[in-house]
């Protein structure tokens, strides 16, 4: 199933639209004598549509959608806080787990409540990280005042777009001294026999090479200084320019320049803008060399010898010939070889695969969690259902998933977490008619605090009265159980335990750890670092208050 969606956020669009650039450009130069020229034209145009249109496509076959395209900065904070959102979690779920024990069910509006709790805790949505992140660039605390990124991004976008526009409207000032050549039988029949007797040929003083100008009724002009009593030379120059024509090349040329203007700052972009210009040169060579035979493809690459320039003609206006790559040009030229059957079957494909994983790699973000955390009385296993692509599920999508993954964990009889996940894909994809994989599930053991207690109890661990652990009588400082979710803290005490299980929940193993041993020490170090960082922030909440 395929959900198309036109929310993809400008810095989004930015970002996926930087990286599909330096694919192309890779594959360019990887693959550049071994796949016909007209593949990396029409993957440049993907790559327009993608920094263009905020279009965001999701199929069976897309990435995994992340949370942030960008290195968050609030990364280091999340690391070091999650200790103690854990142990906010886990004593979220021994309330849940005890009042499983002691009613036997829970209403589906209570469940959501202790999701939201989770929610408050730590979790945070695609959309609030976004948020987050341009808050820490251009907020009131951050680097920037939040008016002045925008207040550049479109200064600079009026700055581009008033000098690419001067420029077009300098150069169309001189070609407006042009003389049509109507009465010109040898172009008028040459131009006649390629089937483009509708264009307008013109000659012009101003101009050192030829070139064609204009997108809906396109033209082409021809410098003055041309020998046209050299038929050969004016015939290989309009089947190059008409090619032009008929290739849409000046439309892709001005895309191009609206893509420059939107994304000005990027020099990425910029090289983008070259290497279009040059493979759109390229690939126009390749389709007329189609058209000759092996001697006249000799003569075509000296009739590009013979016009090329080193002027100032600036390429992103308008097709035409250019010396900037003419070597390039000419030794494909000469070594030009009649692409076989296989190779434009393998070139289709590679365009088609490649313009699939560029329109569906990058999907705008959106809230991936389907339903609040579920559990039973009749299973030791909860969790919640994250989309791992945006779909469009239809109503009550939630309350609808919700019941699907309540009948699994109400039905269980075997305990094991694999089969549940199973199960519960199964369920999901025969109630809403998508493919399994659509769906992530994350289950955690539940476990009231008797039972945990009494399995903790077999291996030497007791609990104070103040609810910390003690070991073999030696006192705990860190113990966390992650299976169960269950993790604590504090400052004074003599060893570490992580408690192991099996897949089925039961405890198998402690692991301890005291002072001296190197994991220990990183644990030291770390909770060191989180109480300087944590007061920190609370000498600068302080003097922000005052």
């Amino acid at each position: 199933m395929l959900h198309l969606g036109m929310n993809m956020p400008f810095v989004y669009m930015a970002f996926y639209g930087t990286i599909m650039i330096a694919i192309v450009i890779l594959l360019r130069v990887l693959l550049e004598n071994r796949m016909p020229k007209f593949v990396f034209p029409v993957l440049w145009g993907v790559v327009l549509l993608r920094l263009l249109v905020p279009f965001s496509l999701s199929s069976p076959f897309s990435l995994p959608v992340p949370e942030n395209p960008f290195l968050s900065i609030r990364f280091l904070e999340q690391q070091l806080t999650r200790e103690a959102e854990a142990a906010v979690l886990s004593e979220d779920r021994a309330v849940l787990a005890g009042a499983a024990e002691n009613t036997g069910s829970v209403e589906t509006s209570e469940v959501r409540d202790i999701d939201a709790v989770k929610e408050d805790a730590g979790t945070v949505s695609s959309s609030e990280q976004g948020s987050a992140w341009a808050g820490d660039l251009s907020g009131d605390r951050g680097v920037f005042p939040r008016h002045v990124l925008p207040s550049v991004y479109l200064l600079g976008l009026v700055v581009t777009a008033v000098i690419l526009g001067w420029q077009k409207y300098d150069y169309a000032g001189k070609l407006k001294s042009g003389l049509l050549m109507e009465h010109n039988e040898t172009v008028n029949a040459m131009l006649r026999e390629m089937d483009m007797g509708h264009v307008l040929v013109f000659t012009n003083d101003e101009i050192a090479s030829p070139l064609v100008c204009g997108l809906r009724n396109p033209r082409i002009y021809l410098p003055t200084r041309m020998d046209f009593g050299n038929k050969e030379l004016l015939r290989h120059i309009l089947v190059h320019e008409t090619m032009h024509i008929r290739r849409r090349d000046n439309w892709l040329k001005c895309i191009m320049l609206i893509g420059l203007v939107v994304h000005w700052y990027n020099p990425v972009v910029w090289l983008m803008s070259k290497c279009l210009s040059s493979d759109l040169e390229t690939a126009c060579d390749e389709a007329v060399l189609k058209l000759c035979g092996e001697e006249e493809r000799k003569s075509y690459a000296f009739s590009l010898l013979s016009m090329a320039i080193t002027g100032n003609r600036n390429s992103l206006l308008y097709s035409a010939f250019s010396k900037t790559e003419v070597e390039r040009r000419v030794k494909h030229i000469v070594h030009y070889r009649k692409a076989t059957v296989f190779v434009i079957m393998l070139a289709v494909l590679f365009t088609f695969g490649s313009t699939v994983a560029f329109a569906t790699g990058g999907q705008a973000p959106f809230s991936a969690r389907l339903t609040a955390y579920c559990f039973s009385s009749n299973c030791h296993w909860g969790g919640y259902v994250r989309m791992t692509r945006e779909l469009s599920l239809g109503k009550n999508a939630q309350e609808r998933a919700e019941e699907a993954v309540f009948s699994v964990l109400g039905e269980d009889t075997t305990g094991d977490p694999e089969i549940l996940e199973s199960e519960i894909r199964t369920a999901l994809a025969e109630e809403f008619g998508v493919e399994r994989t659509a769906f992530s599930i994350e289950l955690s053991l539940i476990l009231s605090p008797e039972e945990a207690e009494a399995e903790y109890g077999a291996f030497g661990l007791t609990k104070e009265k103040d609810g910390f652990w003690l070991y073999q009588n030696e006192t705990v400082r860190t113990f966390e159980d992650r299976i169960l979710g269950f993790y604590q803290s504090r400052e004074e005490g003599n060893v570490d335990i992580s408690v192991q299980r099996d897949r089925f929940g039961k405890v198998t193993s402690l692991t301890v750890w005291r002072a001296g041993d190197q994991e220990y020490d990183e644990r030291t170090r770390k909770l060191e670092q989180y109480k300087m960082r944590s007061y920190g922030m609370e000498t600068e909440v302080g003097t922000e208050e005052k």
